[in-house]
């Protein structure tokens, strides 16, 4: 990053910043993710609500907004921290610009369920019940959800509606609450949301407001879910978002840089409630049909989500412009038989039949090695996936081969996932020069390899930026060209 980012704010379209006592005011949010104290949440004071699910469904709330600071001995709680103030913080000006909360006037909830770990959607449903019990106090408008998969295999496919996640927010989507969730941060997985949130995927705006600049992220996941809706709905920038430092792993700062479809969901979060609070009783399908229909398109790119423009949109909205349509009703992706539908023409019914098989461990290894050859990127994923690693010195050199020849991103990730487990040491001259791909699994794949071996190779960090990712890797790569020379 050459030029120091702009306010976020302006990279989403605002026509002015955001007003620190209205912008998303008497709107409530709840987050689901876990936060520790931060002096930059004081200001949110009772505004701000901390709530936990215990194991055994107990249910405490905090106001966490005034506590003291907690030292951690790693990240713990940042991610949800970075959320909030991304979404909250007050205004400072940085190398002259000035930055802000995108809803700094909103009423904060994070909920705590005990992410990741069995039973979490049982919590997870009884934190929403809790929450939404307190509707007339804090006015429940907005959940959002970055880790929405949940403990599911995010390459083996199945219906949306069996996640643990969908299942517990259903109540609050029939209630009209509207949930945003985070599209995914790379295409090494298939698992896509339900048509039933605001998916939010992200695009590279290499931190500037003016949209000419603006490309794709390389290794963006984007196409059809399980039932064979086209996800996300739209795109916000996911690079470089500017926060009040936070991280204590790092050496203090001024600011924190958020990424990825999390930093992503979180920004379009704040515009939802800048809406909201805007235009009263503006209502989550109205609100969606405008984010899609009055954002930008990326020219020439195949991915149909749109950038959010803020003020396009806010326009829109206070012209009447705005008419919902009908959802378009898509054939149920129901299969009946999954030997049959395993030789579909449908990418996708193949795709859950084969997943289906995995699970159920009627897949022999020919058969995966078999599927690893089909047109469809999402049906090799689940393959390589499947495959787990190379079983001999012959299924070694093939998989160094077919990851050579793989022409998508997330497939390679796999392919390299598989080749770092009983890694050897004398692979350096095939992994250093994977430092340069776009995908983010293959590059964290050769950090993992690298750090195997410290006494025999340079480490590596790899960059969430992808204008960073050659400049990143040049020092590794001239290492091992001195190696060789």
């Amino acid at each position: 990053m050459r030029v120091l980012p702009e306010p976020t704010w302006s990279r989403l379209g605002f026509s002015e910043a955001p007003n620190f006592t209205e912008s998303g005011k008497n709107i409530g949010i709840v987050i689901i993710d876990t936060i520790t104290p931060h002096p930059a949440l004081q200001h949110l004071g009772d505004r701000l609500q901390y709530v936990t699910v215990h194991d055994d469904f107990s249910i405490t709330c905090r106001n966490i907004a005034l506590e003291e600071p907690v030292e951690h001995d790693d990240a713990s709680g940042e991610h949800g921290l970075m959320t909030l103030l991304a979404l909250s913080h007050k205004p400072f000006v940085f190398q002259g610009k000035t930055h802000i909360g995108i809803a700094p006037a909103a009423h904060y909830i994070v909920l705590n369920h005990g992410a990741f770990k069995t039973g979490e959607g049982e919590r997870l449903q009884a934190g929403i019940e809790w929450i939404l019990n307190k509707q007339k106090e804090w006015n429940i408008q907005i959940i959002l959800s970055t880790g929405w998969h949940a403990l599911d295999h995010q390459v083996y496919l199945k219906s949306t509606s069996k996640n643990s996640t969908v299942q517990a927010l259903a109540s609050a989507v029939r209630s009209g609450v509207l949930v945003v969730c985070a599209n995914g941060n790379t295409r090494t997985a298939n698992m896509l949301p339900p048509r039933e949130y605001l998916a939010v995927g992200g695009y590279n705006d290499r931190g500037r407001a003016e949209r000419h600049i603006h490309v794709p992220f390389p290794d963006e996941p984007y196409g059809r879910n399980a039932e064979g809706h086209f996800r996300p709905d739209v795109l916000a920038p996911r690079v470089y978002l500017t926060v009040p430092f936070c991280e204590s792993n790092k050496k203090a700062d001024v600011v924190s840089y958020y990424e990825g479809t999390s930093g992503a969901a979180t920004l379009v979060t704040g515009v939802a409630a800048f809406l909201m609070s805007t235009f009263q009783g503006l209502d989550a399908a109205t609100l969606r049909t405008a984010l899609t229909t009055y954002g930008d398109r990326i020219h020439g790119y195949d991915n149909l989500a749109p950038r959010v423009n803020v003020a396009k949109t806010k326009t829109a909205i206070e012209l009447g412009q705005i008419t919902n349509q009908a959802q378009e009703a898509l054939r149920s992706q129901r299969i009946r038989h999954t030997h049959i539908a395993l030789h579909s023409q449908d990418d996708i019914k193949r795709a859950v039949s084969l997943s289906t098989l995995v699970e159920r461990q009627l897949c022999s290894r020919n058969l995966l090695w078999q599927y690893s050859f089909d047109r469809s990127p999402i049906v090799r994923k689940i393959a390589v996936c499947a495959l787990e690693k190379p079983i001999n010195e012959y299924e070694r050199k093939v998989f160094w081969e077919r990851l050579a020849q793989e022409s998508e991103s997330g497939v390679r990730g796999w392919y390299a996932y598989a080749l770092l487990q009983d890694a050897r040491k004398n692979e350096g001259s095939k992994w250093i020069p994977l430092s340069t791909d776009i995908n983010w699994t293959v590059r964290w794949c050769v950090r993992e390899y690298l750090a195997i071996f410290p006494d025999f190779f340079p480490q590596f960090e790899p960059t969430h930026d992808p204008d960073s990712i050659i400049s990143k890797a040049s020092p590794l790569i001239q290492w091992l060209r001195g190696q060789n020379g």
